[in-house]
Formats: C-alpha cells, structure tokens, sequence
C-alpha cells in the first residue's frame, strides 16, 4: 500500500486523520490494535468497515506528522503501551491535558458555556467558549444536552456536544459540537453543525469566546490576514506628529512585536499615549468576491475602513505581551458572509467571535421563491408547496492556536495555509482499485487511441465544473459544494430560476461520477469538488430532523424547495467514500441516522403518491430502483461499518421476492414494499417508475458491489440480464419480454451502457459491448457532443463567460460513470478509432 499526500507535506505539525483500505483477508482483527506506526509517527487507530469475512476492510489513523513528512514507510500495528489519553472524564466534566494545552468543558452549571478555560502553561488563555445565533436582534440561549467523549487516546481526543438554541424559551436550532484535541500540538479544532428546527429569519450564526491579554495598548496587537499576507496593527500607535522618522519602535510594533520603552523614548510615549486606543476590529467578507476591514475605538463611535480586498484567508490574531491567540475558518470566503470580530482589543478581556454567517449579510430568508409550483412548466416534482429547511443543517470547522510570545507574520501565513489546504493522506489509485473497497470502477485506459481519446473527454468535463464553480459564483453558506442541473443556452445561464432546473441536489448522482473519478485519477482538484459536494449534499440537501427527516430534498432553484422529497438524495452510497477516505465523524453520523431509514419516510412522505394510495394492505408502494436502491446503500453501509448481519438480511429478503418475479430487476418498477418483513411484493410490469430511473441513481454502483461481496450469482445474472435487455434490439426486446418491456418503454440507453457492458462480458456477448460503445461515442445517442472542447464557445453576457451550450449535469454524470464502467468491462472492444 502507497500512502502519499494528496497534495503536499503540511509546513507546521499537524494532525491529520486518515481512511486505509484493506484487501479482502489482509488484516485480521486479531492483528489489529489502537496504536500504529507510519515510519517514526505513532498512530492512533480504530476500524472503520469489515469485509464479509470479518477480516478488516478500513481502518482510520490519526497522526501529528512534522513538517515535510514522508510517507515512504509502511503502516504496521504495534503493542498497545500504556499512555496517558487526552481527556478525563469526571463527575463535572471533561478535562483535556494533551501535553500543551490544558482545558475544562462542564457537564453541569447554567449550560451556557462549552468550555470553561484552556491555558498553556498555567496561564489562562481562552475562557468562555460559547455559540449561538441571532434572531430578532438578540442572541438565542444556548442549552447544553449532553457531553461526551466520542474517541479518547493518547494522540487525539473528540467531545462531542449536543443541545439546543432558543428564542424566547423555544427551540428554534439544534446544534452538535465536536471538539478535537491532539497530542502536544498548540492548536484545538471545533467543527460546528447546525441543524435548522424553525423556519426563522436567522441574523447571525456565531462561536465566541473571551481572550485575556496583558500589556498595555501599544503592545495589545490584532493580525489580519488578507488574500497576500498579513496585516498588523496595534490598539494603540507608537507615532505621533513628532515622532514619524526614524522610529524603531513603531516599526517594530507594526510587524506585530512586543516592544520594551526606555528612559530613551519617554518622550515619544508621552505623545503616543494621546493617541486613539482601537478596541474594536472587523473583517467582514460580504459575499465571495470582497471583503472589507474595519476599526472603532469603542461602540458608538463612528467605524473607520482599514482597507477592502477579495478573497481573505479567514484568519486574525490577537496578542499582548502574554502571547497569542489565532483563529482560522475552513472555507471562509467560500461560505461567506463571514465575519471575524474583535472587541475590546485592549481590554482585560478581548471577545473573539467568530460569525459564520455575518449580520452583514443580512437575514436568512427560508421563505420559498414562488406562491406556487411550477411542475408543469419548469419540472417540478409534484403541484403541491412542501418548501421547508425545517431539518437542514450546515457544518464548518474553526480552528484556534495559542502561542506564549507574539506570533510572526511567518508563522500566521503558514498557520493560514494550513487552514486553507487542510492536508490529506490518500492512497494511490491502484491501490484503490486493487483492494476492491469500493466496488467495480476502472483505472484509466489510455493505451488505445479511443481509450486515450475517452479519458480526455472525462478530464475536460471535470475541469469545466471546477472552472464552472468560479465562473459561475457557486458560492455561499448554502450553496457552496453543489452544481446546477440544466443549461440555458439563449440566456447564457443555468436554468437558475426553473424548478427542478436549478440546483442539482445529487440528482443521477455527480457525487460517485466525481469520487470515482478521484479513485482512479487522484487528481486534486477531484478531490476539493467531490469532497465539498458531500459536505453540502449531506447536510443542506437532507433532513435532520421534523416532518421529512431521513428523507432528502430533489433538485429545485432552492435547495429546500422541491414538493419531492425522496430516499435517494439521502442515500448512505453518496458519503460513505468520504467517510472512508478522511474518517469524518460528521459524515459517520449521516450514515448511522439512515441505517434504518425504510421505518420512518414512506409513513412521513409516500414517493408514489401522484399515482398510488399511500399504503395497499399496508404496504408501501414504491420503485426498485432509486427507491430501494438507496435502501440496499443504506443497508450494505451498516452492514460493512459493524459486521450486523440483520442489515444483510434486509437486503436479502427483499432480492429473495425480486428474484421471484419475471423479469428480475426489470419487473415492476413499482413493488409493494413491507417494512415489517423488508419484502418486495411483486404487483406486476408496467407499472409507475421509468426502467431509466431504476439505474441512474446509483443502482448498478450500489448492487454491483453488493453482488461481489455478497457472492450473489442471481443478483449478478439480473444485472447482466438488465443490461442485455437494453441492448436488445427492438424485436428481441418485444419477444424476451412477451410485448412488455419494449422499445417505447426503455427511456435514455445511455444510462443502461454500463450494464450493457456487464452484460457483454457476462454473457461472452460481443455484439452488446459494441452497442454500448456505438450509443457512448454517438452524440445523438449518449448526449454527449464529442469532442467536448469543440462545443465550447465564449460569449458575454453581464461578462464574457466559457460555455458548453448544450451541458446538462444529469448527462455528464451518467456519461463519466457509465464510460468508467465499460472501460473496466469491455474495453477490449473500444473501437479502433472514433468515427462521429
């Protein structure tokens, strides 16, 4: 196994988390402890997946990694040694001592704070930790309802931190805190989720906490950094009329040093102490394009502009002769409006608040765009309004860093870049593809002229998303991580104000496109697109709680809006590679909250309800395919992720009645689904659900990896026979399927190619590989324009922009996903050259 950063070493030390992949029968749990090595860097360690034979198939590894470390060596388990862990948990509380940081977060008093004090040294250097929100031009009461240790060791210690915001005694917000702690490191990070429980304007969301510095004015010094660098100020300056030339101390005050007065310069100070003393502090990014920094000498003073840039880095620092306190914002213009506020600079004790959503950007607005729907017009689910957040939820990480003397310049620049690239270990995409983790993908094929020629196109439709993302202002607390669906090529725009035109809300599944994409590229920039799409699909696109939750929100012009909310957008098959990838705790919870998802959403919202009652003898109606697709991910997730046998067993009881049925997985689409049983009970063929819609959502992804674990030869012969029926010619069509499952009947072949291709090798069929080749290469076929870069043009609108005019992300998806699964199938029968 190669593990190698994804992008570069880090430049500080930092602890970094990492997912390791396991061939079938490689590690053993008897073989597997908590204490690791990679090279000289202890690891501390815990199982993430099995594989079918309870041999370990992930495991997740936390280490501190100097700078400029290699990761030549080989992961090897060791004895565990007896050492202290971070945390303690007594009756009042949780304390932290990782070697340099000490800290107290109670479990009892008013449950206003979430921690208490933190002191290096013996000296207390943050106190107060506390959240909330505003709303109605006041703060919400924060209400503390548990604190746990969710992992302790000796490199790293996770609290995780549950409770409630009110306004006026209700709840109207929930939130979940996780606090991270690593060995001997000056830094501690706390991820930050809120959960939407009322549809209320929110003004503000916001991490606080108070900061005791010392020293007088002119040494109490608050670094911003911008786009470039760092810019420092202290609350008081060191210059006068009289005293601008030849001034060593305020030169060194402006680089952020503690500055000692003598006798020599009493006289200097006699003027700089009339001086104005600058308490307050402001970087506010407005949108994803500006920001602008500002100062006050204290409330009701008139605020003056520092200066105003593009893009800051969501860092600031403050100081005294006491040392430093540094925050950082993990995506802060991305996810703007941001703010970082510093109050009573020179005060006994400075409040740091953290704004992750602004008061600058004015009010949450979860109204719905329109009085009514617009099914009919503009694709729709249904003609009702189900338009709600109520259940959403956003996550961000901020990170704080203390120092006992004044930071640099240098060492806040490099502290920025650790926030801005947060770094990530990965193995190599052959390793990915051997351990077979992650079901059947293909490596790259670029040994064939055609090969080569069907990579690239992959590669420029990647690059255009990446590209599409800036030129199109995909940003926002909100937005940022997801695409759009539909090109509109006589405006030049998306579709961004058509219904289900607009955001794409993981709509035939860009998530795995992009992940897969990463597995076996490891480009980067896959990674950053495919990784913020998780992150947004995960939290903003499904429900956390209230009428819908389970349940995940289809594509519409607000992320919340559409009448159609459905199991697929919340599948456990969209996250779990990251999860696996990076060990993230936030995404682990996701996949535990839709284990059992089948109990709950059919009773909260029928799918099928347009064209069946919502229960028949008490069962549910609803489509092989995404519908019970999405609950196989569900199921085979829990299963992997805890070796349950009774989530196997879901999965199987329903392939047992499927593969009763006729037409296997072409029966139906629609079953009669029992939650008791988990029983798929066949009604007949024809019925409501597109033979398109049971494989692009995922489907072949999710039941192709369940078949190879699982050794289901019947599941692979169905899958093989899906395929063959869409490569069928019309009359085989109407003969194999005594006049049902016909021509009319068997919308979009493109998405069936992958199948296609299983079928070919399946069935020793050359005849169906060189269909699906002839449909991927053929634009009036695959919908693809080939060669991509032919159909760019520029226009300008508002501004001149690069467009694909004929783009749509359903299409781009379903192409991507279904080429890398011929090419792991049939490429043997890639055409010698590509004919258009």
């Amino acid at each position: 196994m190669t593990l190698k950063w994804l992008t570069q070493a880090p430049t500080l030390p930092q602890a970094i988390t990492f997912g390791h992949p396991w061939t079938k029968g490689a590690l053993v749990k008897d073989n597997f402890t908590t204490n690791a090595t990679l090279g000289a860097t202890p690891l501390q360690s815990k199982i993430l997946a099995y594989w079918p034979d309870g041999s370990i198939k992930w495991t997740a590894h936390t280490g501190i990694f100097p700078p400029q470390s290699s990761l030549a060596a080989a992961l090897t388990f060791q004895p565990v040694p007896k050492e202290n862990f971070i945390a303690e948990e007594k009756y009042n509380g949780i304390y932290i001592d990782n070697g340099h940081l000490r800290a107290y977060l109670p479990k009892h008093g008013a449950g206003k704070n979430i921690m208490e004090w933190l002191k290096v040294d013996g000296d207390i250097k943050l106190t107060d930790l506390t959240l909330g929100t505003r709303m109605e031009g006041k703060p919400t009461t924060t209400q503390i309802e548990s604190l746990a240790l969710e992992e302790n060791g000796p490199i790293k210690a996770v609290i995780k931190i549950t409770g409630s915001l009110l306004l006026n005694g209700s709840p109207v917000q929930d939130f979940i805190l996780r606090l991270r702690f690593f060995k001997d490191l000056n830094t501690f990070e706390v991820v930050h989720t809120l959960v939407i429980r009322e549809a209320l304007g929110i003004e503000g969301v916001y991490l606080s906490a108070q900061a005791p510095l010392a020293g007088n004015p002119w040494n109490r010094h608050i670094s911003l950094v911008g786009e470039d660098g760092v810019y420092t100020e202290a609350a008081q300056l060191l210059i006068s009329r009289r005293h601008w030339k030849n001034n060593a101390l305020y030169h060194q005050q402006v680089n952020g040093e503690v500055v000692k007065i003598s006798a020599a310069d009493e006289e200097m100070l006699r003027h700089a102490k009339e001086n104005a003393i600058w308490n307050n502090f402001d970087l506010v990014q407005g949108n994803h394009r500006s920001y602008r920094l500002t100062k006050q000498t204290q409330d009701g003073y008139a605020p003056i502009d520092i200066g105003y840039g593009s893009r800051a880095k969501g860092v600031v620092a403050i100081g005294g002769i006491n040392g430093s306190v540094s925050v950082g914002v993990e995506n802060f213009w991305q996810k703007a409006p941001r703010q970082l506020e510093i109050r009573g600079l020179n005060q006994a004790s400075t409040t740091m608040t953290i704004w992750l959503w602004s008061p600058h950007g004015g009010t949450m607005d979860f109204s719905h765009y329109s009085k009514r729907d617009h099914m009919l017009s503009a694709y729709e689910g249904m003609e009702e309004i189900r338009s709600t957040p109520v259940g959403i939820a956003n996550t961000n990480t901020v990170t704080f860093k203390f120092t006992q003397d004044a930071i640099t310049s240098e060492e806040l620049l490099a502290f920025a870049t650790e926030i801005t690239e947060p770094k990530k270990i990965v193995a190599t995409p052959k390793d990915y593809y051997q351990t077979q983790v992650f079901g059947v993908w293909s490596l790259p094929q670029r040994t064939t002229t055609v090969g080569n020629f069907l990579e690239d196109q992959m590669v420029y439709l990647r690059e255009f998303y990446v590209q599409e993302v800036e030129q199109r202002d995909w940003y926002g607390f909100w937005n940022y991580g997801d695409v759009m669906h539909t090109y509109d090529a006589d405006r030049h725009v998306w579709r961004y104000d058509l219904g289900g035109y607009a955001w794409q809300n993981t709509e035939l599944v860009p998530n795995i496109w992009l992940w897969q994409d990463f597995l076996r590229t490891g480009d980067v920039s896959a990674f950053k697109l495919a990784e913020a799409m998780t992150k947004h699909t995960a939290d903003v696109d499904q429900y956390h709680l209230g009428e819908y939750q389970g349940l995940g929100s289809r594509h519409n012009v607000l992320h919340w809006g559409c009448q159609c909310k459905e199991a697929r957008i919340s599948a456990a098959g969209l996250h779990r590679y990251y999860y696996y990838l990076t060990g993230d705790e936030r995404i682990g919870d996701l996949l535990t909250a839709v284990k059992d998802n089948e109990n709950q959403i059919f009773d909260e919202l029928a799918p099928l309800r347009e064209f069946y009652p919502e229960k028949v003898d008490d069962k549910y109606p609803i489509r092989v395919g995404p519908d019970w697709s999405s609950l196989c991910s569900n199921w085979f997730t829990e299963w992997e992720r805890t070796g349950n046998p009774a989530y196997l067993a879901k999965i199987e009881t329903g392939l047992k009645t499927i593969k009763q049925t006729p037409y296997g997985l072409m029966s139906g689409p629609t079953y009669l689904f029992d939650k008791a049983t988990k029983e798929m009970n066949y009604i007949g063929d024809n019925s409501v659900g597109g033979y398109h819609m049971i494989i692009s959502f995922g489907a072949p992804q999710y039941w192709l990896e369940i078949a190879e674990n699982t050794h289901d030869e019947e599941l692979k012969r169905m899958l093989a026979e899906f395929g063959r029926h869409y490569a069928y010619t019309p009359e085989e069509k109407a003969a194999h399927s005594n006049g049902l499952l016909v021509e009319g009947k068997l919308n979009w072949p493109m998405f069936a190619t992958g199948l296609m291709g299983y079928a070919a090798k399946y069935f020793h069929e050359e005849r169906f590989a060189r269909h699906a080749w002839d449909i991927l290469l053929h634009e009036e076929l695959g919908g693809i324009p080939l060669p991509v870069a032919d159909s760019a043009e520029e226009v300008t609108i508002f501004k001149t922009v690069k467009e694909l005019p004929w783009i749509s992300t359903n299409c781009v998806s379903q192409w991507c996903l279904n080429v890398i699964m011929c090419l792991e199938f049939i490429s043997e029968y890639l055409p010698a050259e590509n004919k258009k």
